[in-house]
């Protein structure tokens, strides 16, 4: 190996030359090709900036949101909200509502799950208007619509059974089932007693009511909470009506 400095001499040389000095020792230059070329500086600069329109220097590498893409995201933050409030254990409203099914409160139901899908579309929708030159987005409208519908039916699915799991229970009512229940029984026993006449005070009837309701809950299930009562049933409910008023005098 010999560097660019070193000494050498053949016949026809009078001294010693340098390496450097000798043409048959310097390598032409690589020779350029399609992958080797060299961009032009103008070529970098439409590179540099592609990402930008000519006339206002919009950035181009994001697409408008889609809306239904959106609204699906938001169904599924939705979805978790509900996920959170039955572990909560305050998903007594969201079983009562469901085991009902009423027109009232299945729209209840589907207003609260909407909720959050529309706050993702007003959010989108907002977001596209500002960068309005953006091109659209590429995502199926028609695809985004069917996964929403099919989302939305898959929760109101799971509500009614969770309702009906929820109302079918044999165990004593707890937890929030067990506080709404005493309070609409001591709602009903304060407007009853003060319709009865007696000559009681409000103190006196906040507290009697409050012990009734308290005795009752404690020998509810959830399945007698969540069905109407038959004759059997209502006879059962005076005879635990009447033992729990005795109880609290």
């Amino acid at each position: 190996m010999l560097a660019g400095n070193d000494l050498i001499w053949r016949p026809g040389f009078a001294d010693c030359k340098s390496v450097s000095e000798i043409d048959d020792f310097r390598q032409p230059p690589p020779r350029m090709t399609a992958e080797t070329r060299v961009p032009l500086q103008s070529e970098i600069n439409v590179s540099a900036h592609s990402e930008h329109v000519a006339d206002g220097g919009e950035p181009l590498r994001g697409k408008k949101w889609s809306l239904w893409k959106s609204a699906n995201v938001g169904i599924l933050v939705g979805a978790l909200a509900l996920v959170i409030q039955v572990v909560s254990g305050r998903g007594f409203e969201l079983a009562d509502y469901a085991h009902t099914g009423s027109v009232a409160t299945i729209s209840s139901l589907i207003g609260q799950t909407l909720g959050a899908p529309l706050i993702f579309v007003v959010v989108a929708a907002a977001r596209n208007l500002v960068y309005w030159r953006r091109p659209k987005s590429t995502a199926s409208a028609a695809r985004g619509a069917l996964t929403f519908v099919a989302l939305l039916a898959c929760i109101l699915g799971a509500l009614k059974v969770y309702g009906e799991v929820f109302f079918s229970s044999t165990e004593m009512i707890g937890g929030e089932s067990r506080k709404a229940f005493i309070a609409d029984t001591s709602r009903a026993c304060v407007q009853k007693q003060r319709s009865s006449g007696a000559n009681i005070t409000e103190a006196q009837i906040e507290k009697y009511c409050t012990c009734v309701s308290e005795k009752m809950a404690d020998g509810t299930t959830y399945q007698q909470s969540g069905t109407e009562p038959d004759a059997n049933a209502l006879a059962d409910l005076r005879k635990k009506t009447e033992a729990a008023g005795y109880a609290c005098r």
